[in-house]
């Protein structure tokens, strides 16, 4: 799929070709040139304090600095909280000679122990490959459920809304996918999901290594982000497919299919209780989840409770009259 990022992305690593023109034309006029970024969070996902794709921002860091940038305009409205993402950012623009490999090491040790920073670097680096396959799209990272995830309600009808920018993104699948087909956008956002999994259970891996009472504090911290950023991406994947799958069903009269399809949507409604519930937790515990500056909270724990009834009442009214064969509503 043919796109180009315009904005600030951490799933894409920088800099691009505009930035690169401006800096020639500018230095070659004698002025000093700065490198607008985000480091902690961009549009993918803000309602997490920093997004662990700590190895892509370690090695735009590194481009950069191989570019002769004069400095750094750090941050926007989301990701201003101190995180490993700032401090690879303060490593690498203060030593010349620092790669982007022992930036990441260096500041793993500094924050969960040697023991467990091997651990940790191999957590970020899963992170940042499966954070590259996000479907990248100014229409997609404005308009998805991204920033609500679980929150998002179901229906079971075609609501006919239109998402608003980082608001309410309804049922509308068309504006989610933006260019990308939407087989395509649910297959990529569950490699996103994939591998923060699979990240998750390396940095799990690494709280059970011997370190100081801060240093696992920490970890356990790291974990939580990382499981929310799972949870949300993963609530992306089952909700575009349940609209697929909802709108396949409104097309079909083949019995056969109508029960398959049935199948599908019950057990992503049981996804997303799970989900919801579990968000609904890890949200009482760090109250920054699902909080972003200037929207402030995109969800509350209420709202998070709110999706699990919604869940359950498609499940047991809307799902047996389909598989009943009952008048679909």
């Amino acid at each position: 799929i043919r796109t180009s990022v315009g904005e600030y992305s951490i799933s894409v690593v920088g800099p691009g070709p505009r930035a690169l023109r401006h800096w020639s034309l500018a230095a070659g006029r004698g002025h000093e040139t700065l490198a607008k970024i985000q480091t902690n969070n961009t549009w993918e996902l803000s309602p997490v304090p920093y997004i662990p794709a700590v190895a892509n921002v370690a090695r735009h860091i590194a481009n950069l600095r191989e570019k002769r940038v004069n400095g750094l305009m750090l941050g926007w409205t989301l990701g201003g909280h101190p995180s490993p993402n700032l401090e690879v950012v303060a490593e690498l623009g203060g030593k010349e000679d620092l790669t982007a490999e022992e930036a990441l090491l260096a500041v793993a040790a500094r924050r969960y122990g040697e023991a467990a920073a091997p651990l940790v670097v191999t957590a970020w680096e899963l992170f940042s490959s499966s954070f590259s396959e996000f479907p990248y799209h100014g229409g997609t990272v404005y308009h998805a459920p991204l920033q609500m995830g679980p929150a998002n309600l179901l229906y079971a009808g075609d609501t006919g809304y239109t998402s608003t920018m980082v608001g309410f993104p309804y049922d509308d699948l068309e504006g989610w996918c933006s260019v990308y087909p939407p087989g395509i956008f649910i297959q990529q956002m569950n490699k996103v999901a994939g591998g923060f999994l699979e990240g998750l259970e390396i940095l799990r891996s690494a709280g059970k290594v011997p370190a100081s009472p801060e240093q696992q504090r920490l970890l356990e911290e790291e974990i939580r982000i990382a499981e929310v950023c799972a949870i949300h991406f993963q609530s992306v994947a089952n909700q575009s497919r349940f609209v697929l799958d909802r709108k396949a069903l409104g097309e079909t009269d083949d019995p056969a299919e109508t029960l398959q399809l049935a199948s599908s949507l019950k057990k992503i409604l049981e996804s997303e209780i799970e989900l919801a519930s579990r968000l609904r937790f890890l949200q009482l515990e760090d109250a920054r989840f699902g909080f972003e500056a200037s929207n402030h909270y995109f969800y509350v724990p209420q709202d998070l409770a709110e999706k699990v009834l919604n869940c359950r009442w498609l499940l047991s009214e809307w799902i047996p009259s389909l598989e009943g064969g009952l008048e679909k509503h």
